[in-house]
């Protein structure tokens, strides 16, 4: 006989059978849930790690770009200035040279001494000769004499430049004056002089041959271990060849700019010449290494390596990335205009990367240990289902319950809010006290979403600072054009001229600079000027410089006293060498005359009433801030009534299109003579037009500043009668 289970019994299973029923199904719902939030969590962290990884590797790898590309620009624009200032010393001397070839009757014989060798160690100025060269001469003696008036000029640029070994001017009849502090290496082993043969040196002859400043490879001085370079510049007369006017220099200070780039650990620089060989490097060993035997890097079996090589050597500015033996770099180059060599500069791209791959490192550790600590509770929280089940089917039902809703809820609430992060919204709050593990892992999100909204906070500063930059550069840029006279025509009473300017600069602000003005009812002070350098350095000392020279036309000055003076006042208080070429001028507008002093400025271009416009070329003076104590001399020319007188900056001539080639004045000519009657504002307007066809899309690299003036003469009106 089958014996009946009680009610009670069947009551018991029953509940038991529902109980295990819901708290499994309550144990399938809850490790769902928990599946699905963890997965979308890892892929929330996924996407996350993602967006940071490609934004901030992007902002750093631009921000590491214009790092290096305006570091090599500066360390470049350092040393070509250093070449600049060089260079320009010698052509000092050759133009001092040419002026006392010119004009010998201008000039008192001066006594030249032969190297001394109780004076070695001192800076001295000495005759040597070759050896077809009599000093016993009488026309070898009457030259040597007259030469001899470039001392002063000599031992000055040889003073003014520590890095400068010796300074001199080589004839071609065979006579060298030279300053330097080597007077006892001029003699032989018994005691004789040397004859010293500079017709063949390298850097007299280069100069010879290609009419123009030459510089020679760079070659390790005879008489200590030091690196140098010479430049030589012809000397003319009457359009023969008298000499070549030369200097050496030493190169210790091209090795200390080159160890000077600090980009941390592993950041390396060069210098490269022409002919893609490096000189001077930190690279201790490799490819990059310097040599006296360097190969040429352009033909560098790494193509990357020897592409970037052929543009920095062409004279180009850019960046790249490359790997040099085997370390991958941002590499930036940019020129040495004045010797056509080129500065690189190396930043490791692990450097670059290593902020980005740590931020990345912190959110997948914070991430993994808030999983760690999720995956912990759940499994202490299943244990607990179990214990319960165990201790009690009475209990069970209310239990599990309650379970689930403490459980269940938060994790799907914790699932809502994550699947709201989206787009760029990474607001994130947990507003629930359920002291579990959902609680860690809800906070362990919020503190990493918090991380990232600062990250971008941060990002957002930088962009916001670099827009107030631009701002400020628009601004100086305002204040600049409004400084200059921009209102035409300016003088709308006046009949008896006409006059038009204009300066687009190659940056925000500007280096070069126009003026005219009213110095009294009957004369108009004209300047147009072109400081070194560009950008906010230019900007202020031109507007100084021009603050200066107007200062002292008004006081009466002559455009040579007006040179003079400003040249003193600006080398007073110039401590970063920087100087200017300035060309000033003059004109009565009764007469026509033009009284004029050029200081180092590109020739003037006059056309008289009939004619057309050719290039005046008057006598330069010694920039103004580049020796205190100079004299500019004047000059005059007589304007007739339809005459225009058109003044430049060197950015007319020298703006070059994609093959690097120049402008130039001959270009320059034929846009001016397209329509020589053209009236000012045309004149100009026909240049600019040349010049942007010849350049084509090329980026203008120097300021660009022009001024025409027609002169009507005085029976044109030179005021409006004034209306009854």
């Amino acid at each position: 006989m089958t014996k009946n289970r009680s009610l009670g019994s069947k009551i018991l299973v029953a509940m038991i059978v529902l109980v295990v029923v819901i708290l499994a199904a309550e144990g399938i719902v809850f490790a769902l849930t928990v599946r699905n939030a963890t997965n979308m969590l890892t892929d929330s962290s996924r996407d996350l790690s993602e967006t940071i990884m490609k934004s901030s590797s992007a902002y750093l790898s631009a921000e590491s770009e214009e790092l290096l590309m305006e570091m090599a620009g500066q360390k470049a624009d350092v040393a070509d200035l250093v070449f600049a200032d060089f260079k320009r010393g010698v052509t000092t001397v050759a133009s001092v040279a040419e002026r006392i070839y010119g004009a010998p009757e201008n000039y008192a014989p001066r006594t030249v001494e032969l190297p001394d060798p109780e004076r070695d160690g001192e800076l001295t100025v000495q005759a040597l000769f070759s050896a077809a060269a009599d000093p016993d001469d009488p026309e070898i003696a009457r030259e040597l004499a007259l030469i001899g008036n470039v001392q002063d000029v000599l031992l000055a640029v040889n003073e003014g430049q520590d890095s400068i070994a010796s300074v001199y001017v080589a004839t071609e009849s065979g006579i060298m004056v030279q300053a330097d502090y080597i007077s006892a290496k001029k003699f032989d082993e018994s005691g004789a002089l040397m004859p010293l043969e500079a017709k063949e040196r390298p850097w007299y002859r280069g100069a010879a041959e290609t009419g123009e400043a030459y510089f020679t490879p760079v070659t390790r001085d005879l008489h200590t271990p030091r690196l140098g370079i010479m430049c030589g510049v012809p000397v003319y007369a009457g359009g023969r060849l008298m000499g070549v006017a030369g200097a050496g220099m030493y190169l210790d200070e091209m090795e200390e700019l080159v160890r000077s780039v600090d980009l941390g650990e592993g950041g390396n620089a060069c210098i490269v010449n022409g002919d893609g060989q490096v000189l001077f490097s930190t690279f201790g060993e490799g490819t990059l290494a310097a040599g006296e035997n360097a190969e040429d890097i352009r033909l560098s079996g790494d193509a990357e390596l020897a592409d970037a090589a052929g543009k920095a050597t062409a004279g180009e500015t850019g960046v790249v990335r490359l790997t040099v033996d085997g370390v991958p770099y941002y590499t930036a180059y940019a020129p040495l205009k004045t010797v056509g060599w080129s500065m690189l500069v190396f930043l490791p791209q692990g450097t670059v990367d290593a902020p980005t791959e740590r931020l990345i490192a912190e959110v997948d550790r914070t991430t993994e240990g808030a999983f760690r600590n999720a995956n912990e509770q759940i499994r202490h929280t299943i244990y607990l289902l179990l214990g319960l089940l165990a201790a009690g089917v009475a209990v069970a039902v209310g239990v599990s319950v309650a379970l689930s809703g403490q459980i269940v809820k938060p994790i799907r609430r914790l699932t809502e809010k994550v699947r709201a992060i989206e787009g760029d919204s990474l607001d994130f709050t947990w507003d629930m006290d359920t002291r579990d593990e959902t609680q860690t892992l809800a906070a362990s999100f919020q503190s990493l979403t918090h991380r990232m909204k600062d990250y971008i906070e941060d990002i957002e500063t930088i962009t916001a600072e670099n827009e107030r930059i631009n701002t400020e550069l628009t601004l100086a840029s305002e204040i600049q054009s409004n400084m200059l006279p921009s209102v035409f025509p300016p003088f709308p009473e006046r009949r008896d001229m006409d006059i038009y300017a204009s300066m687009d600069a190659a940056k925000e602000v500007g280096g070069d600079f126009y003026d005219f003005f009213l110095i009294d009812e009957d004369h108009l002070g004209l300047v147009v000027a072109d400081v070194s350098g560009k950008g906010v350095p230019a900007a202020l000392f031109m507007m100084a410089s021009k603050i200066i020279i107007g200062n002292y036309f008004m006081l009466g000055q002559s455009p040579g006293q007006v040179l003079e003076t400003a040249n003193q006042a600006i080398c007073a208080t110039n401590k970063d060498g920087m100087f200017i070429t300035v060309w000033a001028g003059i004109l009565d507008l009764k007469t026509g005359l033009l009284t004029a002093a050029n200081a180092g400025h590109e020739y003037p271009v006059l056309l008289q009433p009939g004619g057309r416009f050719e290039l005046i070329r008057d006598r330069h003076g010694l920039v103004v801030g580049g020796m205190p104590g100079m004299r500019y001399r004047e000059y005059t020319l007589q304007l007739q009534p339809g005459a225009r007188l058109f003044l430049y900056t060197d950015g007319v001539p020298e703006a070059t299109d994609a093959g690097k080639r120049m402008f130039g004045t001959e270009r320059m000519l034929e846009a001016l003579n397209t329509d020589p009657g053209a009236a000012p504002r045309e004149v100009l307007k026909n240049v600019r037009n040349a010049v942007d066809a010849f350049v084509g899309g090329e980026e203008q690299f120097d300021d660009l500043t022009m001024l025409c003036i027609e002169y009507l003469g005085p029976e044109a009106g030179g005021k409006e009668e004034e209306k009854e």
